[in-house]
């Protein structure tokens, strides 16, 4: 009787050391695509996520021209299940030719988006239905 518990405490200690050594958005990821209305656009940049902050800088390009699409932002976020939530203490978004809002730059407002790990991938799908694919770098 002693050994089958002995085994059932080694089971469930197992089982809740997996779950919780399971891989979360902590760390370094490559920015890869950013998905625009189904359209995926090349990215590059990073996105760092330490126990409760971040930081993202990003370039793409949307529209022809010598100057690149970028995004900079960083502040606190926590997870909620499948929902991140970005607390934007810093957001800079330059985008050279939108005539109306060619650079965006103040603090925002919080953003509620979902989030999904696929082995080392990340995606994080915004209230836009826009989304962006990262990849889990070594580190």
């Amino acid at each position: 009787m002693f050994h089958k518990l002995l085994l059932a405490g080694v089971l469930i200690c197992g089982c809740v050391s997996a779950e919780a050594q399971k891989p979360g958005v902590e760390g370094v990821w490559k920015a890869v695509t950013y998905d625009i209305s189904g359209v995926a656009h090349p990215m590059s940049g990073l996105f760092i996520f330490s126990r409760h902050y971040y930081s993202a800088n990003i370039l793409f390009q949307l529209a022809p021209g010598p100057n690149d699409d970028s995004n900079g932002n960083a502040g606190p976020y926590k997870t909620i299940g499948t929902e991140i939530v970005f607390d934007q203490w810093v957001q800079v978004h330059v985008r050279p030719e939108d005539a109306k809002q060619p650079i965006l730059s103040h603090a925002g407002e919080p953003e509620h988006s979902k989030f999904s790990i696929n082995g080392n991938t990340l995606i994080l799908s915004f209230p836009s239905g826009n989304r962006f694919v990262l990849e889990r770098l070594p580190g």
